[in-house]
């Protein structure tokens, strides 16, 4: 008969491995993040706009290529926005040049 103490033993034991296996599953599902199927136009947007606040913009993945990673810098604490690929990265990309396009308004800027 095992004791609570080895079973505890036996189950802090085990995390790990399960933990790589949940990250490794997690990982392989169908839809893949692409920054290539995205419209180079809105990112550009996106650049635009962000820089014109004087913030920086940074487009990455998620380290099991899950999911879009954009990183905003300058605007108080630099941040990350995660975009899962079924998620429509087109409006997100639209909504966040608008939210920025909206901040050079308030501050006396011209929208082009």
């Amino acid at each position: 008969m095992t004791t609570k103490k080895a079973m505890k033993d036996e189950r802090e034991k085990a995390e790990p491995i399960q933990r790589r296996i949940r990250n490794r599953a997690r990982g392989s599902g169908v839809d893949l993040a692409d920054w290539s199927a995205v419209d180079a136009e809105k990112v550009k947007r996106v650049i635009a706009s962000v820089s014109a606040c004087h913030c920086a913009v940074q487009f990455g993945y998620t380290r099991d290529m899950g999911a879009y990673c954009i990183r905003i810098v300058g605007d108080g604490e630099p941040y990350n926005e995660y975009i899962r690929p079924t998620e429509d990265i087109d409006l997100y990309l639209e909504s966040l040049a608008l939210d920025f396009e909206d901040t050079q308004i308030d501050k006396g800027g011209k929208r082009e």
